[in-house]
């Protein structure tokens, strides 16, 4: 596996398929996922768009079940966090600063989504990645 920073994507991300993992500096594990286009899938993390985040009609910013992200999950999981570690999280930039300075991107280049799929669900079934699966209000301690 390749562990890189969030700046480096565009340089050492290939756009072929495969599995990444997010940490923190300090190690705290955060997401697992997998993309067929692993830079692009990255990129759209990095830039983890408050305007991708859409209120459903008549809901409340406040619950996870009216907030559809429509490009990276992991900004969703990341505003309803509200902060790690005192970064505040329910920015875009405030997002975007977290994962440009205080995380990292381990990744490895698979011979097919399945087979990145595979590996992702072995790894959410660890219980070690918080963010996976449906949003709620309460994530990793910080």
């Amino acid at each position: 596996m390749t562990t890189i920073r969030f700046s480096e994507i565009e340089r050492y991300v290939p756009a072929l398929p495969g599995l990444y993992e997010i940490y923190t500096d300090d190690g705290e594990a955060l997401k697992v996922g997998i993309g067929v286009n692993l830079r692009k899938r990255l990129i759209q993390h990095r830039r983890s768009r408050q305007s991708r985040l859409i209120l459903r009609a008549g809901g409340d910013w406040s619950n996870p079940a009216d907030v559809r992200s429509t490009q990276s999950i992991l900004a969703k999981h990341l505003y309803f966090a509200g902060s790690i570690d005192g970064h505040e999280l329910t920015t875009e930039a405030g997002r975007q600063r977290f994962l440009e300075e205080h995380c990292c991107i381990r990744f490895r280049v698979t011979a097919s989504r399945e087979e990145a799929r595979a590996l992702e669900r072995v790894l959410e079934a660890g219980g070690t990645f918080p963010f996976h699966g449906r949003v709620n209000r309460l994530s990793p301690a910080g």
